[in-house]
């Protein structure tokens, strides 16, 4: 479910091969999610590129994962939003309670798959 490059002390994440964050599987998102940001000094970027649509379960998810990351001395940021994702973020107004950055391409290693 969740693609994970690690270099260092940055975590780059992505969602593989679905287009959607909804409550199918939030779920179990979060609960990898909330592992990786576990570690203290951690910074777990989450790569929403191709995600169309999140609903209520999939932003509690990134709400949940982020107040985790703070509890536990780590960072997470989401990038590579689209448009729908972003208005969405502002309908529910979101977009000052979830951290976002720009990312730049790495040279992938992947670290694991996570199913």
């Amino acid at each position: 479910m969740l693609k994970i490059v690690k270099e260092g002390s940055e975590c780059r994440v992505e969602l593989f091969q679905v287009n959607r964050l909804n409550t199918l599987f939030s779920e179990l998102v979060k609960e990898q999610l909330k592992e990786l940001v576990e570690e203290p000094g951690i910074s777990v970027i989450f790569n929403l590129e191709g995600i169309r649509f999140i609903d209520t379960s999939g932003f509690g998810v990134l709400l949940a994962v982020t107040d985790h990351a703070r509890l536990c001395g780590s960072e997470f940021k989401l990038c590579n939003l689209t448009d729908d994702v972003k208005e969405l973020m502002v309908l529910l107004e979101l977009e000052e309670e979830l951290a976002m950055c720009t990312c730049a391409p790495v040279q992938e290693k992947i670290l694991q798959l996570l199913d």
